[in-house]
């Protein structure tokens, strides 16, 4: 068909008009109108008869796309469109699209992170509920037992080697819209209004809660590399001693001296202490039962010998800063263990370490970072520098001594052993089981 020029096409009524570019892809053609080509007077239009036409100023193509319509004149309109009958409306109304799309991702059996599991979101559609929780140790069996006519539903997790089951997840449906989950460390009800949540975990909670297991304490390695962090490790609950069994290890008297030390370190901002004793005296077993004693109002650092150049770094200080900030609460102790050669008289090498822990403990930044620092050493304290021993600085200074051979008889035969010569004893030989020729080193220190 001869395409006339410059000109683009009349669109007749009964015509949709889209438009063609470049890249092949058919779009609508923009407001297609008599007057910008010779018009045609036709109303009779073929089904899939196109005509395509160059727009002016050479834009793209624009088809005159023909669909079956009836005669029209000039005056008349198109009919509207009758609309489509609407479906009967289903006796039961549906739920809610969020609730639908909430439905297909939430899990069959647990509450995630986004919301409430499928029972819960089932039954309440999407009218108001509402969710109570809290968090402990449960025994789940005996609730499974007990509540077992209210189990909506439950995981069993089979070990087939010891043939022990173990239940979690449980979901109770103690009434149409009343929901309560638990599973070994957490509870959450879900009811119609608030105080009934409330109430289904508290009744859960008084019936099924597990006591508290002994807490034990613990203490953060600090390592260094590109930049200064912590490793929290846990201690087990064996490491705290009661009066008689620590008077055991340490001798008559040692339970009073422990006393006045804890009164000590807590009514101190920062301060310096010095364990002194040779290796297996227990000074670190001790370190271990303070960790255990403070757990609540104490935070513990501990800095290996190897990372001891960590005092004189310059991020050691923010490092510091930031601890405070997160736990202003808390009353730090930083523990340097085995720090004879940081704490010697100040020379070329440990000259920074020794000036670092003066300020640390008793100078301008220790009225700020507010540390108490224990030093353990194995040699005298004549050794170290005098500076450190300063009336004021010095917090305490305790000598762990060997054990004369009643008291170390004493703890050996609370162990059930017996000791084959009357002399002295460091701890570690009493545990250890001591053997004259075949003594193997004991094992001592927090790294050991």
């Amino acid at each position: 068909m001869p395409k006339p020029p410059g000109a683009g096409f009349a669109v007749t009524p009964g015509m949709r008009s889209f438009a063609k570019d470049s890249a092949g892809c058919r779009r609508r053609a923009p407001n297609a109108s008599a007057g910008c080509g010779p018009s045609s007077k036709s109303k009779d239009t073929l089904w899939g008869h196109s005509v395509p036409c160059r727009g002016r100023g050479g834009g793209p193509i624009a088809w005159a796309v023909m669909l079956p319509t009836s005669k029209i004149t000039d005056s008349e309109s198109a009919p509207p469109a009758e609309k489509p009958a609407l479906p009967a409306e289903s006796s039961q109304p549906s739920l809610p699209s969020r609730v639908v799309c909430d439905l297909a991702e939430c899990s069959p059996f647990s509450p995630g992170y986004k919301g409430p599991h499928v029972p819960v979101l089932a039954a309440f559609g999407g009218e108001r509920f509402h969710e109570c929780r809290t968090s402990g140790s449960f025994d789940l069996d005996r609730a499974r037992v007990e509540n077992s006519t209210a189990l909506f539903r439950s995981v069993c997790r089979l070990d087939t080697d010891d043939r022990l089951q173990k239940w979690d997840d449980l979901t109770f449906r103690f009434g149409p819209r009343s929901f309560l989950y638990a599973d070994e460390t957490r509870v959450l009800g879900y009811a119609e209004t608030a105080q009934d949540a409330e109430q289904l975990v508290s009744k859960f909670c008084g019936n099924y809660s597990k006591p508290p297991a002994p807490r034990a304490g613990c203490f953060y390695l600090i390592r260094t590399g590109r930049e200064i962090s912590r490793e929290l490790v846990l201690l087990g609950t064996e490491t705290i001693l009661d009066e008689h069994v620590f008077s055991l290890h340490y001798g008559k008297g040692s339970w009073d001296w422990h006393e006045d030390f804890i009164t000590r370190l807590r009514g101190s901002r920062h301060g310096l202490s010095i364990f002194e004793g040779t290796p297996g005296t227990g000074k670190t077993s001790y370190l271990r039962h303070l960790m255990g004693v403070l757990k609540e109002t104490h935070r513990f650092y501990f800095i290996p010998t190897a990372t001891m150049g960590v005092l004189s770094n310059p991020d050691f200080i923010g490092f510091w800063a930031e601890q405070r900030l997160r736990h202003a609460d808390m009353q730090f102790v930083v523990i340097l263990e085995d720090s004879d050669a940081a704490l010697m008289t100040r020379g070329a090498d440990n000259r920074e370490q020794v000036s670092a822990i003066l300020n640390l403990s008793d100078g301008m930044l220790a009225d700020f970072l507010r540390l108490q620092i224990i030093c353990t050493i194995n040699c005298q304290a004549s050794d170290i520098d005098q500076a450190l021993l300063r009336p004021g600085r010095l917090l305490c200074h305790r000598v762990f001594h060997r054990l004369e051979y009643a008291q170390a008889s004493l703890l050996a035969e609370s162990l059930g052993r017996q000791l084959p010569n009357a002399q002295d004893y460091s701890l570690a030989e009493v545990f250890a089981g001591y053997e004259p020729k075949t003594l193997r080193r004991p094992r001592i220190g927090f790294t050991a």
